[in-house]
Formats: C-alpha cells, structure tokens, sequence
C-alpha cells in the first residue's frame, strides 16, 4: 500500500515521528514523506496538487488542522485519494483552525482521534470510522531516544506564544507577566496572520525540543504543546490567552501509533 505521510511544520511531524516509523517498519507499507514547509496555504495546494498528481498514493496520512493541512487534505480530496486524519474532533475557540479542523474531517475516510471527546463529537455528526487511538507523540516521549544533558547550565523557562487568529489578539504583557524576568528560551512563531509582532525566537528539532522542556522549570505561552507534550513530560505549565480554549489534554498509552498503523493495514487489505 503507498501511503503518503504530509507534514506542514516541525510541530505536526513531532507527532508523527512514530507513526512513521512503525509504517517504514512493516512491508506492507511504501511509505513517501512529504514535507511542505514554510508554504503559504496556495503554495501548499499547488505543490500538494502537483506531488498528488503524478504519485498517486493509495491514502495520505495528515494530522491536524494547520492551512498547509488544509491545503493538502484539499488537494487529496479534489484527486479522490483517501485522507487518513489524526486529530479530528478537538476544539480550540481561540483560532481559525477550529473551522479548518472541522473542514479536513469533512474530507477524511478514517479518523484518528486523540481523546473520547472528540470521538463523541464526530460520531453525533454521522461520520464512520472514527478509532480512539490517543496521541501518537506520547508514543514518541515513551519509546525514543530524546533525551540528553540539559541544554544550558541554569534555569530557564521555554515561551512559545502565538496569536490568537480568531481575532488578532496578541498579549504580551501576559506573557511577560508570566515569565516575571527569568530566563526565557523563546520558540520561533509559525507563519499565522499576525505572529509578526511575535518576538523571534529559536527552532529546534523534535527531539531537541523534548530535551529542552523536559529539563527547563516552566513552559509558557499558548502552544498545543502544554496539553500534548508537556503533561507526559511532567512540565510545569502556564497557560496564556483563549488561543486553545476548549481543547484538552489527548490520552494516550504509548501504542497509539499501533493502533493507527493496524487500522491503515485493514484498510488496505480490505480496499487492494
């Protein structure tokens, strides 16, 4: 089976990252991973639209509700290639990824979901194949290599903070008061509308990341980082804003990823 794995940032191939591995890992899957980062969501329709075109997956993989996803669920809906969605269901009334999220499960054929909430909300609007599977990045905290010595010598606090699209509201001032003058590792905001007037910042790799909030004393900001990654982690957290209102914290076991390979596997032997 060919299955496509589309990641739009470092954030949303994180979570992927075991998934990933266990597919490449069985024989039954020839897996392509395709990143579009740093697109625009019309540069992320067009490159979708043209890889889809001449590669032909059986199935594309997405997790999340970013518009470079959109943008590629879109692309993988207009050529009829199955979606397979992982995230569906959540809520987050602080940003315009709340309708975007909704629109990809729309287009999706199988739905991975995170937590029993969202498994509830998609069952009552009718949509089948919806698998509580739990988050596959707490299968990555659990089972990779990721952690090393601390990053740097002191104490510190990680700040990943970003607009709130639903209405352009950006509080620094809360932020500031948050961090009460400690050293602060600021992550680089994404490409949202107004994440201009976001302080610049560093990027790290996933693993890296990992390493940096498991040893740093709190983690700040609105990042679904401090409901997806932070809890397993054990982090202190503050959350700021409405930016991920409504959205809570995923379950997991470490075998989501599992879970959501042997689902695609029944899919594809049931459909080739």
């Amino acid at each position: 089976m060919n299955i496509a794995v589309i990641t739009g940032s470092r954030a949303d191939y994180g979570l992927l990252e075991w998934p990933l591995k266990l597919l490449r890992d069985d024989p039954f899957f020839a897996v392509a991973e395709v990143k579009i980062w740093g697109h625009s969501a019309p540069q992320a329709l067009q490159a979708m639209s043209d890889y889809l075109s001449d590669a032909s997956p059986d199935m594309v993989l997405l997790l999340g509700d970013r518009f470079e996803i959109m943008a590629a669920a879109w692309a993988a809906h207009l050529q009829r290639i199955p979606i397979a969605h992982i995230g569906g269901g959540d809520i987050t009334r602080g940003s315009y990824d709340d309708a975007m999220r909704d629109a990809i499960s729309r287009m999706a054929t199988l739905h991975f979901v995170t937590n029993r909430r969202a498994w509830w909300r998609l069952k009552l609007r009718g949509y089948r194949n919806v698998h509580l599977v739990g988050s596959p990045g707490i299968d990555y905290i659990r089972h990779a290599d990721w952690k090393r010595e601390r990053p740097f010598p002191g104490p510190y606090i990680v700040v990943s903070y970003q607009a709130e699209t639903i209405d352009g509201v950006i509080d620094l001032d809360a932020v500031n008061k948050a961090a009460r003058g400690r050293h602060s590792i600021w992550i680089t905001p994404n490409l949202d509308r107004g994440n201009d007037a976001i302080p610049p910042g560093e990027s790290f790799g996933h693993a890296e990341f990992l390493n940096l909030l498991y040893h740093c004393e709190e983690f700040v900001g609105n990042s679904s980082a401090i409901l997806y990654e932070a809890p397993e982690l054990g982090v202190k957290c503050t959350m700021v804003g409405k930016r991920q209102l409504g959205r809570v914290r995923p379950w997991g076991d470490g075998r989501a990823s599992e879970r959501i390979v042997k689902v695609l596997k029944a899919y594809g032997q049931a459909t080739h």
